[in-house]
């Protein structure tokens, strides 16, 4: 899992767009357990804030749904559904 403190990202994560798993879940159509797994298990990046408490960057998403192949480059965009899907 990879995860980091607060006091580790100061100087950067404040300046990036965090998500919240929730949202993750939402926009990717699964369940939040899910992107919990995928923060467990190192396919996603996030920052700890809690025990159950994460944020994911913004950039971060955009690459692991590329990697995974969910998204293409151009529809990899966290907060708005892929082209052709409704929001949920």
């Amino acid at each position: 899992m990879t995860t980091y403190s607060i006091r580790e990202f100061h100087d950067t994560w404040n300046s990036r767009s965090l998500l919240t798993v929730l949202e993750v879940a939402e926009w990717a159509r699964v369940h939040p357990k899910t992107v919990y797994r995928w923060i467990r298990d190192g396919k996603l990046e996030a920052i700890q804030f809690g025990p159950r408490t994460f944020r994911i960057p913004e950039d971060t998403l955009r690459q692991f749904l590329r990697a995974t192949g969910y998204a293409d480059k151009n529809s990899a965009q966290p907060g708005r559904p892929p082209q052709g899907r409704k929001p949920a």
